[in-house]
């Protein structure tokens, strides 16, 4: 099952909500996370000049769009965490936010039973606003 979670992503004044999924196989060295294309135009990052790179992935290689920086926070009914910054980048074809291992922990998000798509979020959160 997959594990998802509602975030919330701003660029700039712009901030959209979406679900994403907490992909703790997403390895990266920074917090990161994938940006759909039409999640990016949504938020006004500019994408007629992408920088891209090539990413090592499962079975070989595929090539990804730098967008830039974001910040990202995990909400919940009562509760939300910090914002958090966060690369991002997207892949053409690839329609789902997904949250690298990185930006997981800087969310404070524990996956607690992926087969049932479960997962927990720090106490550090504060109530929502």
């Amino acid at each position: 099952m997959v594990v998802r979670v509602k975030v919330e992503v701003r660029y700039g004044d712009k901030t959209v909500e979406t679900a994403a999924v907490a992909n703790s196989g997403y390895e990266t060295e920074t917090p990161e996370l994938h940006l759909p294309l039409a999640l990016a135009r949504r938020l006004g990052i500019p994408l007629h000049v992408l920088p891209g790179e090539s990413y090592k992935v499962v079975g070989g290689s595929t090539h990804v769009y730098v967008l830039g920086e974001v910040h990202v926070r995990v909400i919940a009914e009562d509760r939300c965490s910090d914002w958090v910054r966060a690369r991002a980048v997207s892949v053409p074809g690839e329609h789902e936010v997904l949250l690298s291992d990185k930006l997981l922990d800087a969310l404070g998000i524990e996956i607690v039973r992926a087969g049932l798509g479960y997962c927990a979020r720090a106490p550090t959160s504060r109530p929502s606003s």
